[in-house]
């Protein structure tokens, strides 16, 4: 026992757990029945190996909550019980088909039986049919009940639902494999093998929990895989249990969060509701996701509530990622913007933009973006300083605007000041800046930051980076010659190549086929000739270290203008 209030650990046998009448339930709201034969091969192949070597095999863990010791509900571990469950019934099943074709008749309806009570569950004496120790969720369990632990075809195939039709036909997949192994082999053989190979070496590490709350800490204390699926669905069977008194309640709600989830999507959902916790609540971290929901959701009102908000941010969250999105067709502007945020990696900013969205005019909206945009190109593209503060800040400047504590532009962009990396220091980290071009992520924010110069220089005069023909143009090659050795040693070639001093734009046909990696004096003649004036300008006696630095600190001067936010 690891904490008498939080868990109770063990490793167990899958006979263990099948044990002793204990009642093992898919909550009704999980995931529905989802592996497929890529699993069922890869646990076929586990057991066999386990057979061969007689040793135990390991199947992961397994979440369990109970407040009893006799009935679990399975909060992580369903496709794995479900599984085990199916390959017993197909190995049952190929006993049951001894029985029939009169093979040791008399031993092997006695075996059934066993194996059938050890394992699946007793029979109820009036209806004949099995009182199962594992129950699946709603949509899939009725199947299970009258299908398969009753070795029932289904009526027609082809109306069965998806998962359904997994359940069928994982049973037929191990009904094959099982056929082929134990081919003229005994019902005693079929039944060592799943008392001794798939009840004694397969095991488990069984972890019991008091409550859900404590479930989902041991999800992110174990960093299991799947986990933010899991927690989805722990959260989604909570929702629906306050509602579940009522039908038309329940329909309600599985009707608006099927919306949700299908806009947001499945593996993103965890993080659009850490966002909207984090823009309406308070900062919070993925581990008590659930326990702030938990904290304020107390009953079906509070579930609608939370749905409608929910499903109205998500949309709007959908679209802060895609630049493409139907909500940014309207302004080119705003949606050069929302991809070059994307470009930055930088996602602290969406909660503060969800709420944004909905309190701030269009305008002021725009305006909010446009700062943010030269925020995350100081602090983050340029300055690369630690993100950890800024998820604060940005979180701080959402509750505020959505709690009503600032009521205009200037103050929220007054909330994020801290994270705004002054002028000198921002010309002091540009003077140093590189791009490495070589790297698709980095090309990108060079050509973002060369025509943003451009523009700058061009009396704003602009062209959309995104579709442009302009290539970036090394000026002292990637590959010089060995006439830039006058200028450059290996050291410092190395050392310059990549400086925001050393690059410009240059129209594609005059790159590849005129500049090249010529000399200096003859690019400058092809540099004159552009339709841009970061390079037309380009006018130096020779091109050496010296001279980087001097064209990378006047286009330092150039960006602390571009990329500002007035206080």
């Amino acid at each position: 026992m690891a904490n008498a209030n939080l868990l109770d650990t063990k490793t167990v046998t899958v006979n263990e757990i099948l044990g002793n009448g204990k009642i093992y339930k898919v909550p009704q709201f999980q995931r529905d029945y989802s592996w497929d034969s890529d699993q069922w091969d890869d646990l076929w192949n586990d057991i066999e190996i386990a057979e061969m070597t007689n040793n135990i095999h390991y199947m992961g863990s397994v979440v369990l909550q109970s407040s009893n010791g006799k009935d679990f509900s399975i909060i992580d571990g369903q496709q794995r019980f479900t599984t085990i469950s199916i390959l017993m019934l197909a190995v049952i099943n190929a006993i049951q088909n001894l029985v029939e074709s009169d093979i040791e008749k008399d031993s092997n309806v006695e075996r059934v039986e066993i194996l059938i009570r050890q394992y699946i569950g007793q029979k109820d004496p009036a209806s004949l049919s099995y009182s199962s120790k594992l129950f699946l969720n709603e949509n899939n369990d009725n199947f299970y009940q009258t299908r398969l632990l009753n070795f029932k075809s289904p009526i027609n195939e082809r109306r069965l639902s998806d998962s359904e039709r997994l359940l069928w036909n994982a049973y037929q997949f191990f009904q094959n494999k099982v056929s082929i192994k134990f081919k003229n082999k005994s019902g005693g053989e079929l039944a060592k093998f799943l008392n001794h190979v798939i009840g004694e070496l397969m095991m488990f590490i069984q972890i019991t929990v008091k409550d859900e709350l404590n479930a989902y800490t041991v999800f992110e204390t174990l960093n299991s895989r799947g986990v933010e699926l899991t927690s989805t669905d722990l959260l989604k069977n909570f929702l629906f249990s306050l509602v579940a008194k009522s039908k038309t309640d329940l329909k309600n709600v599985k009707n608006q969060w099927k919306k949700i989830i299908d806009a947001v999507g499945l593996k993103e959902f965890p993080i659009f509701l850490r966002y909207y916790l984090v823009a309406t609540r308070k900062q919070i971290t993925k581990e008590y996701l659930f326990k702030e929901i938990k904290s304020f959701i107390k009953n079906a009102e509070d579930v609608f509530d939370l749905l409608d908000s929910l499903e109205f941010y998500a949309y709007n969250y959908i679209a802060l990622g895609n630049s493409d999105d139907q909500l940014w067709n309207t302004d080119k502007e705003l949606r050069i913007n929302i991809n070059v945020l994307k470009a930055f990696r930088v996602t602290q900013w969406k909660p503060l933009a969800l709420v944004a969205y909905e309190k701030l005019s269009n305008q002021d909206f725009k305006k909010l973006i446009n700062a943010i945009v030269s925020i995350s190109f100081r602090y983050n593209v340029v300055a690369k300083l630690q993100t950890n503060e800024m998820e604060k800040v940005y979180s701080k400047a959402a509750i505020n605007l959505y709690k009503g504590n600032t009521q205009n532009l200037q103050m929220v962009i007054n909330d994020l000041k801290s994270i705004y990396v002054n002028d000198e220091d921002f010309r002091n980290y540009f003077m140093t800046k590189q791009f490495r071009t070589a790297n698709s992520t980095e090309q990108k924010l060079a050509r973002y930051t060369l025509y943003k110069l451009e523009s700058q220089e061009n009396n704003g005069n602009s062209y959309d980076f995104t579709i442009d023909d302009g290539t970036i143009e090394h000026i002292l090659p990637e590959n010089p010659s060995e006439d830039w050795l006058e200028f450059f040693d290996e050291e410092s070639i190395e050392k310059y190549i990549y400086s925001v001093g050393n690059l410009t734009l240059l129209e594609a046909k005059k790159n590849n086929r005129e500049a090249s990696n010529k000399i200096f004096s003859e690019k400058e003649r092809i540099y004159h000739t552009s339709k841009f004036a970061i390079t037309k300008n380009i006018t130096y006696p020779e091109w050496n270290q010296e001279t980087i630095k001097n064209r990378q600190a006047h286009l330092s001067k150039l960006a602390t203008g571009i990329w500002k936010v007035q206080y």
